[in-house]
């Protein structure tokens, strides 16, 4: 059954042509497909290729036109891999890898051009043996290259073997699918935004909430975070969808103030920080939802400040100075921890959950917790225990002087219209209206 991913052809029919301009790659979920160039007017098959194998991926890589024509030998179904699916493979793969599969093909397409002079100057005899050697060259290029193009959509290049095919033919195709599925998800508004209470501890009212994505995909059902956010993170697709949190966010925001004088947290990701629209999408949202900056905390991760501190301190930088409010999240379990503080703008450290958990079963987790808190409160900082379950957390958080506390204990992510009645029927208490 043909879908949008997958293609079938039939025995005999030319897949594309050598000249060609290339749209798209495929792999071979079934039969088989020869590859043919033209050689002093005569199509020569120099490769014959089977279930599991990548083809027409060159001239994706280099923009190029087809070195070859692809036959179909058999009833053939095939996978498609998409332009836009190859270019990011290759945008974010490693640079090594990346440059020597630039310099193959280069040489590859080089030698191409070469062969084919001298192929067109020998008499017949002379040709039909130097096509059989062409052929057998460009065999072996097309191995090679097969291989650093497999490193490339795979992380890996594979022995060709039938487990190690099949594994790479199911590992790709499950790739490009989820990735698929995302896109779909983002355009049909698949995605919706839950809301977890962050709670005063002193007080015991709410005073903010964290903004936190969820997945209902008709097909695939209700799909946690953790199985689609390294995959946006790793294709893009956490740009557009990081505009779209922070747009309903800033949105809910705006309607959960006008019951309680409370803030949103939103996540923010490396390649969001990277962006050279985030601070325009930020903005832009916040001033469509018709709310001030200091209603928005901004939660970043330290493998943030840590993949480009230039890059971190100068974004934050404009962010606090548009009064934003900063907090990085799960403090403690990074590396070099202390020395973002007098770095970077911070206003809340969030304190990991790991550490509140085991407070009462690992004393050095408690004094972790315990100074922490302290810390933070000498630098005139806030403090966020993340996963609180217990009352006896609870109460311990706040007699260390933690400010807030998140978690089960107060009440589970929930979707925008519980999180409104947690707001208006005091099913916790909560902070006064605001004025």
């Amino acid at each position: 059954m043909e879908s949008e991913l997958t293609k079938n052809v039939s025995a005999g029919t030319t897949i594309f042509h050598e000249g060609e301009p290339g749209d798209c790659a495929y792999i071979i979920q079934n039969g088989e497909i020869e590859l043919s160039m033209l050689i002093n007017g005569k199509d020569s098959v120099f490769a014959t290729l089977k279930k599991g194998e990548l083809f027409g991926e060159m001239a994706l890589i280099d923009n190029n036109f087809r070195s070859a024509s692809a036959l179909a030998k058999t009833d053939v179904e095939l996978l498609t891999i998409s332009r836009d699916y190859i270019s990011k493979k290759i945008e974010f793969s490693d640079p090594t890898i990346r440059m020597l599969l630039q310099v193959v093909l280069e040489r590859y397409r080089d030698i191409h051009a070469r062969l084919h002079d001298v192929s067109e100057s020998l008499d017949e005899h002379e040709s039909t043996s130097a096509n059989s050697s062409i052929s057998s060259f460009f065999s072996q290029y097309l191995k090679l290259s097969s291989k650093l193009a497999s490193a490339i959509t795979h992380q890996h290049a594979s022995h060709h073997t039938s487990d190690n095919i099949n594994k790479d033919l199911e590992s790709t195709s499950d790739s490009i699918t989820k990735e698929n599925n995302l896109k779909h998800a983002l355009d049909n508004n698949e995605f919706e935004l839950y809301y977890q209470p962050i709670v005063n501890l002193s007080q015991n009212t709410i005073a903010g909430c964290e903004a936190l994505i969820r997945w209902n995909s008709p097909t695939l059902g209700f799909t946690p975070p953790d199985q689609f956010i390294n995959l946006a993170e790793k294709t893009g697709l956490i740009i557009p969808m990081g505009q779209w949190i922070t747009k309903q966010a800033c949105l809910a925001a705006h309607d959960f103030r006008k019951h309680q004088n409370i803030y949103m947290s939103i996540n923010l990701s490396t390649r969001q920080f990277e962006s050279d629209s985030f601070m325009a999408d930020i903005e832009n949202a916040v001033k469509e939802a018709n709310i001030s900056n200091d209603c928005i905390k901004l939660e970043i991760t330290e493998s943030i400040l840590m993949s480009n501190p230039e890059l971190a301190e100068s974004a934050l930088n404009q962010l606090k100075a548009a009064g934003f409010s900063i907090a990085i999240d799960d403090f403690g379990t990074g590396y070099s921890s202390f020395s973002y503080l007098h770095r970077f703008p911070i206003d809340t450290l969030k304190i990991d959950q790991s550490f509140v958990n085991a407070m009462f079963s690992n004393k050095r987790s408690m004094q972790i917790v315990r100074t922490l808190s302290q810390l933070a409160k000498n630098l005139d900082m806030k403090t966020i225990a993340e996963g609180v379950e217990e009352k006896n957390e609870s109460q311990q958080l706040d007699g260390f002087g933690c400010d807030y506390g998140q978690g089960y204990m107060y009440s589970r992510p929930v979707p925008y219209d519980d999180f409104l009645k947690l707001l208006k029927h005091d099913s916790l208490p909560v902070a006064s209206p605001a004025n």
